[in-house]
């Protein structure tokens, strides 16, 4: 049967090769990595991103205090749950573990059942968090960023560009007469054409665009280091996908489409409110000369 927390990555700090074998033996069931102090660790967390690490305390060198207290403070590592392993259980040293950021704790010599417990644990409690994280910054229909966490992410990449110089290009996008999908076919119709037109302009952006529903049918796409022509070129691949999109009978009948406007960092904008006024003013005059089309940047 398999075991619920099956598939975590665990990272294994240890510079005990016996205690390593003990440990690698109980987590077997895991995808274990190991590192044989601090700084090989640092180095592994700088690639991989396991769901817990295991730290023992005593180690030549950076101890395993200064080494939570490292991971703590940075702030991509900073979640993820750490259970220190020691063979100390004095008062004094355990309640420093805590102080530095540790999550628990088990003891040397291993009990086999308490370790998977309080390990099964610290994956179960990592899980959870990362799914309120996901649950906090996505829309729950479509799974694209919801507004709040489209624009905490877009004013950043806009500040971005700003201090390097590089491209940035904002399009925002509204599916044309939403109102008469969920008039005529009712509001379940309309969930799903929202659902497929989100499927469908995702898969015409890269990994480095930003995706997000503003509200209602509303929705913004911001494209790091991409250039007015090729933003433009974006608009139009996303308008001719969208045109494809059929539904189920007995809105089959119907042809979606989709209007965009679209902006450019380098016409000038000040902020990213300033970017996306000027998208959205475009996305109106799309609407505006017949929808189903991009007002694009370039003339």
């Amino acid at each position: 049967m398999k075991k619920p927390d099956a598939g975590a990555k665990l990272l294994v700090v240890d510079d005990n090769q016996s205690n390593l074998d003990i440990l690698l033996r109980l987590l077997d069931a895991y995808d274990v990595m190991v590192a044989p102090d601090g700084l090989e660790a640092i180095e592994i967390l700088r690639r991989e991103a396991p769901d817990v690490i295991l730290l023992d305390i005593v180690m030549p060198g950076m101890d395993g205090y200064e080494v939570c207290r490292q991971i703590k403070s940075h702030p991509k590592w900073r979640d993820i749950p750490i259970l220190f392993i020691t063979a100390k259980t004095d008062e004094a040293s355990l309640l420093r573990a805590y102080d530095v950021g540790g999550s628990d704790y088990v003891t040397k010599p291993f009990r086999s059942r308490e370790l998977l417990a309080r390990v099964r644990t610290q994956v179960e409690y990592r899980r959870a968090m990362e799914k309120l994280r996901l649950m906090a910054v996505t829309d729950d229909l479509t799974k694209t960023h919801n507004r709040r966490a489209f624009f905490h992410s877009a004013t950043r990449l806009f500040e971005q560009a700003r201090t390097t110089g590089g491209p940035l290009a904002a399009l925002m996008l509204d599916i044309d007469h939403f109102k008469r999908i969920n008039d005529l076919y009712g509001h379940a119709t309309g969930d799903e054409a929202l659902r497929r037109f989100s499927r469908t302009v995702a898969g015409q952006l890269e990994p480095k665009h930003l995706f997000g529903r503003l509200g209602g049918e509303e929705f913004a796409v911001l494209a790091p280091h991409c250039s007015e022509a090729e933003a433009d070129a974006l608009g139009e691949r996303i308008c001719a996908a969208v045109s494809q999109i059929r539904l189920e009978p007995p809105a089959d009948e119907l042809d979606l489409s989709v209007s965009i406007g679209v902006s450019h960092i380098l016409e000038g904008s000040e902020n990213f409110d300033d970017l996306l006024r000027i998208a959205d003013r475009r996305l109106f005059e799309a609407k505006r000369n017949g929808r189903n089309r991009v007002r694009r940047v370039s003339r």
